[in-house]
């Protein structure tokens, strides 16, 4: 019995533990999505090409690059037969790439 009571007390204790813990900032593919959805910005394409150009842009600046450096590294290439992702995030970098930061890669905020 007396070790149902230690076991009982460790994970009350563990419990308290996590209740009292700040939440932490994490990445999230789904909110990094929605909010580009909810900013109107970077529509064009599927999510998954979407999401892989945050994630690209994000190891760009782990890797130490600036937000300038980025915009600046960009390859803009012609589209063809109306608007493109490519297009999209020619006219909207900066803010795609504001909220990779926020939603992928909140250690690359200083």
């Amino acid at each position: 019995m007396t070790w149902i009571l230690r076991t009982a007390a460790l994970v009350g204790v563990a419990s308290m533990a996590l209740l009292g813990s700040p939440p932490t900032a994490h990445a999230d593919d789904a909110s990094y999505i929605a909010a580009l959805d909810a900013n109107g910005v970077f529509r064009s394409g599927p999510p998954n090409a979407r999401l892989s150009a945050g994630h690209r842009f994000c190891n760009q600046l782990r890797s130490g690059a600036t937000v300038d450096q980025v915009v600046d590294a960009y390859v803009r290439r012609p589209s063809f037969g109306g608007p493109s992702m490519v297009d999209d995030l020619t006219v909207n970098l900066r803010p795609v790439i504001n909220i990779a930061q926020h939603e992928l890669c909140p250690e690359t905020l200083t």
